[in-house]
């Protein structure tokens, strides 16, 4: 683990006037403690972290040591990295490693700053959650039906009309996705 990589994660955290305990001792299943005073509705944000180059690499022992520190502290398991395998993480999407999530430091910042996530990449499939009312809302404020949206998003009716019921989360490629988000947000 770089020192420069616990750096800008420690120097976000202290940029949100949080509260870091950080261990510096690889050999325990986390690196850092994260508290966050007036995170969501003047309730404090608890994350525990694990920085790591390579989130893939986290092994699943360690990963089953932060679900379990987690669930005793009442906090949120994370691990922070620049890398997942052999691609760089993306900004905006959580990867889900057995059962918690990894994230880039990009990431990590929109999660301390309550921005939420935009995607979830687990096993190759990237998923999305879609704002039903808003993606009504929005298609038909341009005079849209159902069948123009499919159309443009390549997907049916049908398809569409799950988004908008939100009964139906999004699942296909990143490009796609983001195609989705644009459109949701447009």
């Amino acid at each position: 683990m770089s020192n420069e990589l616990i750096t800008r994660v420690l120097s976000l955290a202290a940029s949100r006037k949080a509260k870091v305990l950080f261990v510096g001792d690889s050999s325990l299943s986390y690196d850092a403690i994260i508290r966050i005073p007036n995170y969501r509705n003047n309730e404090e944000g608890k994350f525990i972290v694990k920085i790591r180059e390579d989130a893939e690499r986290v092994s699943r022992e360690v990963i089953i040591d932060l679900i379990v520190l987690s669930r005793v502290s009442n906090s949120t398991p994370i691990i922070v990295g620049v890398n997942y395998g052999d691609e760089e993480m993306t900004d905006g999407v959580a990867y889900k490693i057995h059962g918690i999530y990894a994230v880039s430091i990009r990431t990590f910042k929109r999660i301390l700053d309550n921005e939420g996530v935009k995607f979830v990449k687990d096993k190759g499939i990237v998923r999305a959650s879609v704002k039903g009312q808003l993606l009504r809302r929005l298609r038909e404020d341009r005079g849209m039906s159902l069948g123009d949206l499919a159309k443009i998003l390549g997907v049916t009716r049908r398809t569409v009309y799950e988004y908008e019921r939100e009964s139906m989360e999004l699942r296909r490629g990143l490009p796609e996705c983001s195609l989705i988000y644009s459109v949701r947000m447009y």
